[in-house]
Parts: C-alpha cells; structure tokens; sequence
C-alpha cells in the first residue's frame, strides 16, 4: 500500500512574541489622516487574530492558508503605511 504525500515543506518555523497591532495603527490614523481610527476597530481586531493565530500554528494546509491570509493583510497595510515610522 502506498503512503500519504504532503506537499508541504518540512522546516523548522520562526519564533516570534505576540504583539498587538491595535494601538500603533490607531495613533497613525489619528495622527496621520483625516479619519477616526475607531472606524477601523473591526481590522484592527482581525489583524491582531491573524497574527495571534499564526504564533503558535501547525504544520497543516489549513494552518497554511492562514498564514497566507495574514501575509496578504501585511502586504496591503505595507501600501497604505510607511515601513520606516518609528
């Protein structure tokens, strides 16, 4: 009988620390643009799950998806948000 393949690459993940979007986008919107960031609490809820989600994730199609979801997040904030803001 033949074995299941995967598709996916073995290789040990990154480490990173939880951190929370939240309060830096919102300082950046009110400081930045014409809009009060609480218009913006469901993204900013979202994007913190995102990132949460994918700290401590399996090795998974489904966990990779996921992943590939909060990349396209940070893509599209990287063209709406300078990269260099301290």
């Amino acid at each position: 009988m033949r074995s299941a393949t995967s598709n996916m690459l073995a290789c040990e993940p990154k480490k990173t620390e939880r951190i929370v979007w939240t309060p830096y986008l919102r300082e950046y919107i009110s400081n930045g643009y014409a809009e009060h960031p609480d218009l913006y609490t469901d993204d900013f809820r979202l994007l913190d799950e995102l990132r949460n989600d994918c700290i401590y994730i399996e090795a998974n199609e489904k966990a990779l998806n996921r992943l590939l979801k909060y990349y396209a997040q940070l893509v599209f904030i990287g063209t709406k948000f300078p990269i260099d803001v301290p």
